[in-house]
């Protein structure tokens, strides 16, 4: 028996995308978690694909409008992770940790009535998806990794200082003087903070000047969601899945852009550890390689998914 109770808010929304996605089919909608109104959305129809999100803290809105080139031809969830974007900032402090991000997804995929899902998820999702696939290995077709964070505490901080290393003084100065200038302590401080990570991001790009493709949104009250995740500190101070990943048995992609420290760190033993893995690098890219190199990158994730 699980010790949560579920219920949708009986907030559903019936509307359509622009003609970019021909007029597809958008639901939106909150579900009752913990406490915590968890919102999703839902675009196109077919077979269902759950798109996990970055961060922690970001929202599923970086990945629009690229991700609809998927929409066509399957089912797209998105979700805000608690305490993100459209979800509510109250939250059981106790749940804020993976296992209960983890229960998120199989909470949505159940309530939703979705069966097998394809799960893809992006950086910081990609740990999530990773323990979601661990202990629900039989409720997925098939696992798509994209930048995923590192299996291990260790290659993850490794990966951390290669990218500080690689960020600019001009960028760093930048930085600097954002964080001493008292914008942060403002009564609004999203745009200071939106700034801070449109920079902190250039690193993550091929082209830098591709970080003008990517929509990030920022709350007023990012600080406070912030707060909220300082729980997961304890779980992501020495985790290592690198064992249990054979365990996988989910046929599973795992992609980087070819800038990535990961790939030089980590991710041959990475794809080497799930029992059904393929590896493949996004030319032209970085950490998002769906902006930056998005032909290739969703034509990849079909022709994997079509198998």
């Amino acid at each position: 028996m699980r010790y949560f109770k579920i219920a949708i808010v009986a907030l559903l929304v019936l509307s359509s995308l622009s003609c970019s996605v021909d007029r597809l089919p958008v639901i939106e909608g909150t579900i009752k978690i913990n406490g915590s109104d968890v919102y999703y959305k839902t675009i196109g129809e077919g077979e269902p694909l759950v798109i996990v999100h970055g961060g922690p803290v970001l929202d599923h809105s970086y990945l629009l409008p690229h991700f609809e080139a998927l929409s066509k031809d399957y089912k797209l969830i998105f979700y805000d992770q608690r305490a993100a974007g459209k979800s509510s900032i109250r939250v059981d402090p106790g749940t804020m940790t993976l296992d209960g991000f983890v229960e998120d997804i199989e909470i949505l995929r159940e309530t939703l009535g979705l069966g097998k899902i394809n799960l893809l998820a992006h950086s910081w999702g990609g740990l999530i998806a990773m323990k979601y696939a661990l202990k629900y290995d039989d409720n997925l077709n098939h696992l798509v990794l994209s930048n995923a964070m590192a299996p291990s505490a260790v290659d993850w901080q490794a990966e951390s200082q290669l990218v500080g290393q690689k960020t600019s003084k001009e960028d760093q100065d930048k930085l600097n003087n954002l964080t001493s200038s008292g914008l942060l302590r403002t009564e609004d401080p999203s745009e200071a903070i939106k700034e801070m990570m449109m920079i902190s991001y250039r690193v993550h790009m091929y082209d830098k000047a591709n970080i003008d493709k990517l929509e990030l949104f920022i709350p007023k009250d990012f600080v406070l969601r912030s707060q909220a995740y300082g729980t997961l500190n304890a779980d992501m101070s020495g985790y290592d899945l690198y064992d249990q990943l054979i365990n996988i048995k989910t046929p599973t992609l795992i992609m980087f852009g070819e800038i990535e420290p990961a790939l030089e760190l980590h991710a041959d033993r990475m794809a080497e550890s799930f029992a059904d893995s393929e590896l493949y690098v996004v030319k032209e890219s970085g950490h998002f390689p769906f902006v930056e190199s998005s032909e290739e990158y969703f034509g990849q994730v079909k022709a994997f998914l079509a198998k």
